[in-house]
């Protein structure tokens, strides 16, 4: 990962590769996968994961079913206004916007946000 120092304040900028996601160690192509089994886009991931790598993806799934009110209005009119559950947005967000690389993309750029929190590492510096 690419971290870069600032001479005049002394802060450090982490640049975080786009198939990773903030503060967690999981690859984006691994949590698509899996958010796909459990919205049963897909089967889910192949080869299985191991039970490290499991119980951060488990995680992650947990922490996407607290943000769906969020997501929805982040999102905004590229999802449908009926949207009750993780696995229908998941669905919709695949269909409209393809990749989550892509989601995270728009997140990140759009809203200052990312799939799985708001973290202060999107948001601009004062």
């Amino acid at each position: 990962m690419q971290r870069y120092l600032c001479l005049v304040c002394g802060h450090t900028v982490s640049v975080l590769p786009p198939h990773r996601l903030p503060y967690r160690p999981l690859e984006v192509s691994r949590l698509q996968t899996h958010f796909d089994g459990q919205a049963e886009v897909s089967s889910g991931l192949d080869p299985p994961p191991e039970p490290i790598e499991a119980g951060c993806l488990q995680r992650a799934w947990k922490r996407f079913l607290t943000r769906v009110d969020s997501l929805k209005n982040a999102f905004g009119q590229i999802l449908p206004a009926v949207l009750h559950t993780a696995p229908q947005l998941w669905k919709e967000l695949r269909q409209g916007l393809g990749s989550a690389e892509q989601m995270l993309g728009f997140l990140a750029q759009s809203c200052k946000r990312s799939l799985l929190g708001d973290y202060a590492c999107l948001r601009p510096v004062p």
